[in-house]
Order: C-alpha cells, then sequence, then structure tokens
C-alpha cells in the first residue's frame, strides 16, 4: 500500500494558500472562473462541472499563482520552493513519476500530427514525448467548459501552463510549443502554431461531421423497440462506471448516468434510442437495450460500457 500524503505535507510546504481539494473548498478559497462553450458560432456561459468523482484525474482546484508554485516544484526535483528548499519527496519518488509506465498510442492527441514526435509514453500521470531532441513531460486537462495543459522540459528548467475557460479551445497547444521554441530561440520561433492548430482542428471538426451523417444515414425507419418503453425501466450497473438509472414517465424513458449525464431518449430504431442530454453541449448519444434469451432486458450499452441489469429488476 501507498504512503498517504496530506494537504499539510504537500499544499502547505508549497505555499499553496488557495487550493482545495474538492470543489466546496473551491468556493470558499476563490471565485471560480466561468465555464463557457462555443454553440453554433457564439460563446455562452455554462455550469461549473463536479469533478470530485475522478478525484485523482483533477478534482484539486487551484488558481494561477499556486499553479506556478507546484511547476516551480516539479522542476527542482521535488523540493519546496524559499529558503530552506526541504525536499518533499524522495529523490526515487520523484523519478517513478517520470518514469515510462507503457507505450501512448502516438496518435492520442492530433497535435502529433503537426509535432512529428519519434516516440510517446505515459508516466505516472503524464504524457511523454520528444520535441526536436528536448524531452518533453505534459498533460492536459478538459471539463465542460474549461481546458489546461502542463508542460514540462525538465532538462532545460523550463515549464509552461495554460489555463483557458472555453471549452477544448486548443489555443493551449499552440502557446506551449511557442513558448518552447522562443526559449531556445529556434527557427521555429516565429511559427504560427494559432493558425496551424486552428486548421488542424477545423478539419477534424469536418471529419466528425461527415461521421454524424453516415451515422444518420444508417439508422433504420419503420422499425419499433422489441418492448414497449416501460419494460426497459429499471437500474442497470457495471463495475468501472457505476449505475445506469432507466425511468418511464409516462411519455418517455429517462435516463441519469452519474451526475453528469441526465437526459431523454428517443427511439432511433430496434432497440436502440438516442439520448438528448440535459445538458445543451453535450452531444447526443446512442443507447442500445440487450434482452436476455427469455426477452427480458438484461442490459444497457452507453458510450462503449455494457451495464447490466440489476437482479432485483430481472422480473420485469
Amino acid at each position: 500500500m501507498g504512503e498517504t500524503i496530506g494537504a499539510d505535507e504537500i499544499f502547505e510546504p508549497l505555499g499553496h494558500a488557495r487550493d482545495g481539494a474538492d470543489g466546496g473548498d473551491a468556493v470558499i478559497a476563490f471565485e471560480r472562473r466561468l465555464a463557457a462553450f462555443p454553440d453554433r458560432r457564439q460563446v455562452r456561459v455554462i455550469e461549473n462541472a463536479s469533478v470530485d468523482p475522478v478525484a485523482a484525474a483533477g478534482a484539486v482546484w487551484s488558481s494561477v499563482d499556486d499553479m506556478s508554485k507546484w511547476m516551480q516544484f516539479l522542476l527542482d526535483g521535488s523540493r519546496a520552493g524559499g529558503a530552506n528548499g526541504k525536499r518533499l519527496l524522495s529523490e526515487a519518488s520523484y523519478r517513478e513519476l517520470f518514469t515510462p509506465q507503457t507505450i501512448a498510442p502516438y496518435d492520442m492527441y492530433p497535435t502529433t500530427r503537426l509535432t512529428k514526435p519519434h516516440w510517446m509514453t505515459y508516466g505516472l500521470g503524464w504524457f511523454q514525448q520528444d520535441y526536436h531532441g528536448r524531452a518533453v513531460d505534459f498533460h492536459t486537462g478538459s471539463i465542460d467548459g474549461m481546458v489546461a495543459i502542463h508542460g514540462l522540459v525538465r532538462d532545460e528548467h523550463l515549464g509552461v501552463y495554460v489555463l483557458g475557460n472555453l471549452d477544448h479551445a486548443e489555443l493551449r497547444h499552440a502557446l506551449m510549443y511557442s513558448a518552447f521554441d522562443r526559449y531556445n530561440a529556434r527557427a521555429e520561433s516565429n511559427r504560427d502554431w494559432s493558425g496551424d492548430f486552428l486548421k488542424l482542428y477545423a478539419d477534424l471538426g469536418k471529419d466528425e461531421d461527415e461521421a454524424r451523417a453516415k451515422k444518420e444515414a444508417l439508422r433504420v425507419a419503420g422499425t419499433s423497440p422489441s418492448l414497449p418503453a416501460a419494460r426497459f425501466a429499471g437500474d442497470y450497473s457495471e463495475p468501472l462506471h457505476g449505475d445506469v438509472k432507466v425511468a418511464y414517465d409516462g411519455r418517455a424513458l429517462r435516463l441519469q448516468c452519474g451526475a453528469a449525464f441526465v437526459g431523454t431518449l428517443e427511439h432511433w430504431h430496434y432497440n436502440t434510442f438516442r439520448a438528448t442530454w440535459a445538458a445543451p453541449w453535450r452531444s447526443p448519444s446512442l443507447v442500445t437495450f440487450t434482452l436476455d434469451e427469455d426477452g427480458k432486458p438484461s442490459g444497457v450499452e452507453l458510450m462503449g460500457a455494457r451495464f447490466t441489469r440489476k437482479a432485483d429488476h430481472g422480473k420485469s
């Protein structure tokens, strides 16, 4: 079992006066930035999403000032800033943070189409790749209406972080690579990374639109579900993703998957329905119910996961 590290062992020695380990702490500690989402060429404010259910992946709310202290801590080999320079992690633990644990897919980020790394690995919370002969550790962060990127060139004691309040604003990548270029006064320091990434993601958006149109064309007209809609209502579960609740309100099926995905199901074809989410910035999802050998609902497939119907609903 690993050793548990408390706020008094990391946050306080680093002087993180405003960090909070959950959304509630953050509201008290400092004003959270407004999240925004592009909708039909307009930008509108949306609600802040709770990331507490995925605590290890991003449930520390921080400020710009405290993020700079965290970055300096990493660049200084896990030593706290200030006069004492106390080491907060052992040298072995620090090395382990950046030791590759697995090979990462080369196309994990579309940005590799432009940066063309020769290798890509994943450490303990860090993607790793080469960039013009320099080893880069980085990671993005994306929740509803907010983005971030944190990149380190540890050999040069160089770190960059970018925070934004527009959903999947890929300017974050452009700013990071531009900073890397300018730091070493590379020939590419005048490259228009913003324009290049804008075109890259615009082309990807067109590809997504085409894929969506092809999916629409595959919809089979004139079909009906195998069972009355009310029969699909019930609780479904999957060990990793948790529970899905399906209810029938007399007119339509309504589905809830965690706190973030709540919506209404519209029949698509056969036993597949299209979920339109209450949060309008979420793209619709197809939801498919499966039946057992007795013709009873046995599961539901949603966003790549299969949820099994709980036993207490087995007689429906």
